[in-house]
């Protein structure tokens, strides 16, 4: 009886194998990939995020200043000044000059 006592035992308990470590590595490898899967999704959703505030922005500016414009343009003088640089037109009266340089 002594000998059944004291005498080790051969086999080792599970969580000492080799197929619990693969299967630990398995699940490992499994949470890795879902981490760095949701990393990268983060990452590129705040590029996108940083890309739509930037054109919202310019957008929002470029309405600034179409208004403005509109504004001018609502006025006689803006109105005028806006043929005249469009159409090349002059109250009557008024002579058009058009200076050529050389290009020598």
């Amino acid at each position: 009886m002594k000998d059944f006592k004291t005498r080790k035992s051969t086999q080792r308990p599970f969580h000492y194998s080799w197929f619990f470590l693969v299967i630990l590595i398995i699940i490992f490898a499994f949470l890795v990939r879902s981490a760095y899967s949701s990393f990268s999704k983060k990452r590129d959703t705040t590029l996108e995020k940083e890309k739509y505030e930037t054109r919202l922005h310019n957008l929002e500016e470029k309405k600034i200043n179409l208004e403005n414009k509109i504004e001018h343009l609502k006025t006689d003088r803006g109105l005028e000044e806006e043929l005249r640089k469009r159409f090349n037109i002059s109250k009557e009266g008024e002579q058009i000059i058009k200076i050529i340089e050389n290009q020598d």
